[in-house]
């Protein structure tokens, strides 16, 4: 059964989960596991609801308006992961609980005059840092985090709870370094107060070849695909 075979990795998961939270000293509660869907049939994806997972992130709007269908009566939190267009913006408003992958001015300027019509609705969104410096990453530069987070002061229906970032690949030091910087920028802004802003953040990062480190270092949103659903077929 297939279910068999993701309940089996997800046992493994958990159990590195629980290791990495005992050597750092911290709650597993602390821990929300996202399992990244993309590519992943609707079948696999019933599995894995059967095994307790329901947070499910995806990154292509098309693709996650087929699965939202066929799957609409399941409790699923659904997060978006992948780079935004600002076309793609109003889809992912409607589809979307969470939004991971924020680097724009004109992102926050565009789902802000989408919410206008609902007034007491507040979407939650993480900022992407790029801390590895590779160009074909999004996300915003370490230096430009904290003006950034200053100019969205305006904004009252787009609110910032947490930062997103992608590991690098390389040694357990080069991981665990960008890993640590994250979590230094997080108590940064926090220090800062902003009323704008959730006053403790959350950090998404870490997936499946490096996530307990990630856990070692702070972050309480996992994204992991691979080490619960196999190599993707697309």
């Amino acid at each position: 059964m297939l279910d068999r075979l993701i309940q089996k990795r997800l046992e493994i998961v958990q159990e590195n989960i629980e290791r990495s939270c005992q050597k750092s000293g911290r709650k597993r509660t602390e821990i929300k596991v996202i399992a990244v869907t993309k590519g992943i049939r609707v079948e696999l994806m019933k599995e894995a609801l059967s095994c307790g997972l329901k947070r499910f992130g995806e990154n292509r709007v098309q693709e996650t308006e087929s699965k939202r269908i066929a799957l609409q009566t399941e409790p699923i939190e659904w997060h978006f992961i992948g780079q935004l267009q600002r076309n793609k913006i109003p889809k992912v408003v409607e589809y979307f609980k969470y939004i991971h992958s924020l680097d724009r001015i004109s992102q926050f300027q565009t789902i802000e005059k989408r919410l206008e019509p609902q007034k007491e609705k507040v979407l939650p969104v993480f900022l992407q840092v790029n801390l590895t410096g590779k160009e074909t990453q999004a996300g915003l530069e370490k230096q430009e985090v904290l003006p950034f987070l200053e100019s969205l002061y305006c904004y009252r229906q787009v609110r910032v709870i947490g930062l997103m970032t992608i590991g690098p690949q390389g040694s357990e030091k080069a991981i665990r370094r960008i890993f640590h910087e994250l979590y230094q920028i997080k108590e940064k802004i926090e220090e800062q107060k902003y009323s704008w802003v959730s006053p403790i953040l959350a950090l998404s990062m870490g997936m499946s070849d490096d996530y307990p480190i990630a856990i070692e270092e702070g972050a309480t949103y996992l994204r992991l695909g691979r080490c619960l659903f196999g190599e993707r077929s697309n």
